[in-house]
Formats: structure tokens, C-alpha cells, sequence
């Protein structure tokens, strides 16, 4: 039975009983439905709407049911998961309020400051125009379309009506708050010559650091362990205490979730504490905005270190290196069902010390457990950066896969031969390329953007292939079969960007097509 609360004063649209969370198959849910309603199948959105959500899930999950250890966890089922988490959105229902005093993930300080800015202006505006455009400055700014949790740029040329900012629903407003938080893009479009909230305060400049989950680069790759609903999803990416506090980077250990006690400014003690905890992880504050209107106030918030600095997020795919962590990046070009050889790498007793993704590999064993199939979901979204400015270009694009596998199956002995597959699938592409590229070479001509397209053409034909590979790696009499489909599709992408219609190109293809009798018989 659901809580009446009631609004008062200028609150309206609370996250926990109004719809704005987008779910497949269900449309917008609230965060009161996700958690009551078992069957909800997978969260809806772009990569990177999903992994937020999921992290904020996770965040109210953790703040409401964080077992003391393992073995705690091990035994914690789907029913008092949920009810735990009912209970703590009844409990801090007040604190999910879009608008009012208290904002969620909001900080209603930065409206005084931009109050204070435009006095400043207005006092020192000698001109009609000057004064306009410290009004102007003032005014909230435009979300944009929403798809990044980015600002549109202030020297944007508007050539069409479609071009102009529309009216955005207060579920698209809320949905961008929680995704921006943790993704903002680094660069100027933040509002400039602001105090700081913190006194003496004095890291910001005039570019925003990015959010955390997306980093200062070109943007993380997140993983998380996939169930067969919402729910199962979150309770396979549940840390104990015990796993949190194992982990050295997260000297507050799990946090408070800073719905509970959000920071006043930059520097003071709860910002300190959620930047040092693992909550942080989870929602980040690296915007500090405030919805007004149709609009936001957006100013930049806590920073973050990145990755090389010791910025650790259990989603992230790492590999501590003596010149500094690597981590694996978000690539149109590279699907990341090709990483999951390093994804799991820890079943690999010969070779320690490789790729780590901790939801995965905390996870794997208590799924195991517990369910007949296990996902891996992947994601993330490429940017480019330019002098501390990130932004949305070119062939940048959203990536994301998801596959599910039989759970008994995954052992040593299935991920030694899985990630003997996988090497000699990275071979037969680069076969591949240097076949399509010695094709145009023998008609003197630069070949090299159709190797690169027909090595991206034969990984795009393997993915619908490759549940079929992970499940043969469990029967080894399945592999023949199954690499003589993989070189047949090699094959394919070779003939698609090497025609033979001329004598000329006949000779070039018949003496370029790869030979591949050594994958087919590689055993």
C-alpha cells in the first residue's frame, strides 16, 4: 500500500511516485514501481541514460540494504531487497522533490550567486546593451535536447525553427539532472565569474572538469552484471560492506547518498566525505544546477580525479600498470562484447594481474548461484576532446551490447578456451586487413580505408555469431564447425570490398584472398 504524502508550497513532481524512469516494454515508471514491480525486464534510454539510472538505483539499493558481508549478502533475497528499499523511499520521500526548497541533486545557493553577478554587471553596465546582457546572463539556460547531459553551446547558429529549444517534461528534466551528474561533458558552457560556494575556495577555472563516469578523455566503457529483470540486475551488482571497504580508494567507505546530506559548496565536510566514498561512484555531484522555468542554472560542482589519478569505478574495466591504471574506453569501432575476454579475465589462475571490472567479478560467483543465466551488459558513449572541451562529433557515437550465457558453463577451463577463440578471431582481422590492403596495393592504389572497412564489416557479421562461439567454447567437438563459419565470414568481407570484375582485378583478388587453413586447423 502506497504512503499519501502531501505537496506543499512550491514542490511538485517527486521521483518516487511520478513516472520518469524509462523502462522496456513499460514506458516511464517511478522509482515507488521499479522497485515494487518484479517483472520490470530492463531499464530503457541511450547507454549512458542507463548506467546512471542503474547507478542510482544501485545508490538507493546500497543506502537501504547494504549487507555487513558476503556471506550477508549471499544470503539476501529479491523480496526483503525490495521491501528495504520501499521502506528507505517512504522514509526519504521528501528529499525526492524536483522542485522546492530541498531539489533533488539540486543547489538552490547557486541562484543567489547568479543574482550577485547580475548587481555587479547592472552596477558596472554604463550602456542600454550592457544592462540587457547582464539580464540576459541572469535568465535560466535551455536543457537542449537532452540526449547528453551537455549544455547547448552559447554561439549555437539557429537556421530553422526545429532548432529552437522546446519545452522539456518535467520526467525528461529529471532524467538529464541524474544522468548529468555523473556525465557531464568538460568545457566552457558552465556560467562564468561566479564565487565559489566554499570560501577560499579557489580549483575552478574557466572549463569545467568533466563528470567522473565519463572521464577526461574520450569516455569510460561500464559493465555491470545483467539479470533477467531490474531488480535481479541490482541485486547482482550489491557490494557488501565487507567488498567496499576492501578497496583502499574509497576511504569513507559506502557514504551517505547526498540526498541525505547534501554539500553546501565545493569544500565543506559532506562534500569531502562523498568525493572520498563509494556512493560517489554511484551520484556524483559534478554540476550544481537548479531547474528554473522552462530552464537550469548550471554551474560547475564537486571535481573529480580520473582514472590515472585513482579514480576507480566498479563499472569500469581496469589494469594496474607501474606508469598508471589502464582502463578500457567507449568505441563505435570496437564493440565491447570484444573486451569480455578481459572482462574475465580473473578466471585466468596462470596470468593474474589483468583487466579487473569489480561488479563482475564480485558478482560472478553469487550469480552463479543463484541464476541459470548470466548477462554482461556493456556501454558507454565516445566524445572527442579538444583543450578541455568535450563534446559529441564525427564518428563518436553511443556503444552498448549485452549477451547472456549459460552460468555453469563459465569456468577456467570454458575462459581459456573462449579466450583462445577470441585471439584468433583478432587475427583473422588482421588477416583480413592485410589481404584487402595488398589487393589495392597490386593495382597501385591506397587501399587502406577499405581494409579498415572490411575488418569493421567481419566484426559486425561475428557479433550475431558470437553467442553461438561462447557456447561452443563449453564443447570443444563445436569449434571446427564454428571457425569455418568465422573464416567464411572473413571471406565475405573480403570479396564485399574486393571485386573481380576486371582481368586486372582478378589477378589481385585471386592472389590476395587469405588463405586461412591455419585458423581452420589451429587447435
Amino acid at each position: 500500500m502506497n504512503t499519501v504524502h502531501t505537496v506543499s508550497g512550491q514542490q511538485r513532481f517527486n521521483l518516487v511516485d511520478e513516472p520518469w524512469i524509462p523502462v522496456v516494454s513499460k514506458g516511464l515508471l517511478s522509482l515507488r514501481q521499479v522497485f515494487s514491480e518484479p517483472d520490470n525486464p530492463a531499464l530503457g534510454g541511450n547507454p549512458i541514460q542507463k548506467i546512471a539510472l542503474t547507478k542510482l538505483l544501485l545508490a538507493i539499493g546500497q543506502a537501504a540494504c547494504t549487507p555487513t558481508d558476503i556471506a550477508a549478502l549471499n544470503a539476501l533475497d529479491a523480496i526483503a531487497f525490495r521491501s528495504a528499499c520501499l521502506t528507505y523511499l517512504d522514509k526519504w520521500h521528501d528529499r525526492f522533490w524536483l522542485y522546492g526548497e530541498n531539489p533533488f541533486l539540486q543547489m538552490p545557493a547557486v541562484e543567489k550567486l547568479i543574482e550577485e553577478r547580475k548587481q555587479q554587471e547592472l552596477k558596472a553596465a554604463t550602456k542600454p546593451a550592457a544592462k540587457l546582457k547582464a539580464e540576459e546572463n541572469a535568465m535560466p539556460r535551455p536543457i537542449g535536447m537532452g540526449f547528453y547531459p551537455d549544455m547547448p553551446a552559447e554561439n549555437n547558429t539557429i537556421l530553422t525553427q526545429h532548432q529552437t529549444a522546446e519545452t522539456v517534461e518535467d520526467a525528461a528534466k529529471a532524467l538529464f539532472v541524474v544522468t548529468l551528474m555523473n556525465f557531464a561533458f568538460a568545457g566552457k558552457r558552465i556560467e562564468k565569474n561566479l564565487d565559489p560556494l566554499s570560501n577560499g575556495f579557489t580549483g575552478k577555472t574557466g572549463s569545467a572538469k568533466p563528470g567522473p563516469s565519463i572521464g577526461n578523455y574520450v569516455g569510460y566503457l561500464h559493465s555491470f552484471l545483467a539479470g533477467s529483470s531490474v531488480l535481479d540486475s541490482l541485486m547482482l551488482n550489491i557490494l557488501s560492506h565487507e567488498q567496499i571497504n576492501a578497496h583502499p580508494y574509497w576511504k569513507s567507505g559506502l557514504g551517505i547518498p547526498p540526498w541525505e546530506d547534501m554539500p553546501n559548496g565545493e569544500d565543506c565536510p559532506a562534500a569531502t566525505a562523498l568525493k572520498g566514498s563509494y556512493m560517489a561512484t554511484l551520484v556524483s555531484l559534478s554540476r550544481f544546477v537548479l531547474l528554473k522555468g522552462d530552464g537550469i542554472h548550471y554551474v560547475e560542482g564537486l571535481q573529480y580525479p580520473s582514472h590515472k589519478d585513482g579514480w576507480i569505478e566498479p563499472s569500469m574495466l581496469v589494469k594496474p600498470d607501474e606508469k598508471g591504471p589502464k582502463v578500457s574506453w567507449a568505441d563505435p569501432n570496437r564493440r565491447p562484447w570484444r573486451e569480455l575476454p578481459a572482462m574475465l579475465s580473473f578466471l585466468d589462475s596462470q596470468t593474474p594481474g589483468g583487466y579487473e571490472c569489480l561488479f563482475i567479478k564480485d558478482g560472478l560467483k553469487r550469480a552463479k548461484a543463484r541464476h541459470h543465466e548470466i548477462g554482461i551488459w556493456s556501454g558507454g558513449l565516445r566524445v572527442s576532446t579538444n583543450s578541455g572541451d568535450q563534446s559529441v562529433k564525427q564518428d563518436n557515437d553511443f556503444v552498448e551490447s549485452c549477451f547472456f550465457f549459460d552460468a555453469n558453463a563459465i569456468d577456467t577451463r570454458w575462459y581459456e578456451q573462449f579466450q583462445k577463440e577470441m585471439e584468433q578471431l583478432e587475427q583473422l582481422s588482421r588477416w583480413l586487413y592485410s589481404a584487402t590492403r595488398g589487393y589495392y596495393d597490386k593495382q597501385n592504389m591506397d587501399g587502406s580505408n577499405f581494409a579498415t572497412h572490411a575488418s569493421s564489416l567481419f566484426w559486425q557479421l561475428s557479433e550475431h555469431h558470437f553467442l553461438n562461439l561462447v557456447n561452443a567454447c563449453d564443447k570443444i567437438e563445436l569449434i571446427p564447425d564454428m571457425r569455418k563459419k568465422m573464416a567464411a565470414l572473413a571471406l565475405q568481407a573480403f570479396d564485399a570490398f574486393c571485386p573481380k570484375d576486371t582481368a586486372r582485378q582478378i589477378d589481385a583478388w585471386a592472389s590476395s584472398r587469405p588463405n586461412l587453413s591455419k585458423y581452420l586447423f589451429n587447435n
